[in-house]
């Protein structure tokens, strides 16, 4: 893993760069080695102290809310999963609010949704309504651009069905979503590895194949674009390989 850009420390670590939309640039660059240690909370910061100026502010709150899916993507911890969910929720509706055209405060605010929904559980989840409120955002997402960020809002959206609890549950139509996704995005890492999960859901060894060679997929894939994105579902994938055997190469 190559390592971050140096660490300033102090005031320096907290200042933005230059210029009109210096804040923007500080968090852009950050964001591209956001998992690397430091770099979540200097982005949080540097979000937070042009928010308590301009509170509505839609550029800020969508940057927030992805920030804080990403920070609950990464826990195991179900607490604090709940806890980033709920913000990054908050986040993108106050995105919403301020711009209610752009796919990104509607994605991201049921991307947080779901995290929360992750975090509490799902029945949990349900008991307080929160699944419209997930359609609502997610669906106004995949009108506005379903192919946001190489298909996330689909990928999402495939995601949910597997996600519900019986009898709510479909594990076809998440299939069909996620196939449907990977084939028309074949370099999205996270619709792969979500759909070797339904594969996996079924059972059978043949089914099985199809999931490991897809994460296999994910392992073998060249370095390039969002590479804290690439890095966490690299070893998802692993950890998905070592939980159901590896790939039959002859498939």
């Amino acid at each position: 893993m190559p390592p971050g850009p140096p660490q300033p420390t102090g005031a320096q670590r907290l200042a933005p760069a230059e210029g009109p939309a210096g804040w923007r640039d500080h968090f852009d660059e950050l964001w591209k080695v956001r998992d690397q240690p430091g770099a979540e909370k200097e982005m949080e910061q540097v979000l937070l102290q042009h928010l308590a100026v301009e509170s509505r502010s839609f550029e800020a709150n969508w940057r927030l809310a992805s920030l804080y899916n990403w920070m609950a993507d990464g826990k195991e911890d179900d607490d604090a999963k709940a806890a980033l969910g709920k913000k990054a929720w908050e986040a993108g509706d106050k995105a919403i609010a301020a711009n209610a055209g752009d796919v990104r405060g509607h994605y991201n605010a049921a991307v947080g949704i779901g995290q929360y929904a992750e975090g509490v559980g799902m029945i949990t989840a349900l008991s307080e309504g929160l699944e419209g409120k997930f359609r609502d955002r997610i669906l106004t997402a995949l009108r506005l651009d379903k192919d946001y960020l190489d298909a996330a809002p689909q990928v999402v959206w495939g995601r949910y069905f597997f996600k519900l609890p019986w009898p709510k549950r479909n594990v076809d139509e998440a299939t069909k979503v996620l196939t449907e996704a990977v084939r028309t995005h074949p370099t999205n890492l996270r619709a792969k590895l979500y759909l070797a999960d339904c594969y996996a859901d079924a059972d059978r060894t043949d089914e099985i194949k199809k999931g490991t060679v897809l994460a296999q997929q994910i392992l073998d894939a060249p370095a390039g674009g969002d590479l804290p994105e690439a890095r966490r579902l690299k070893k998802k994938a692993h950890n998905w390989i070592e939980a159901h055997g590896p790939p039959n190469t002859a498939y």
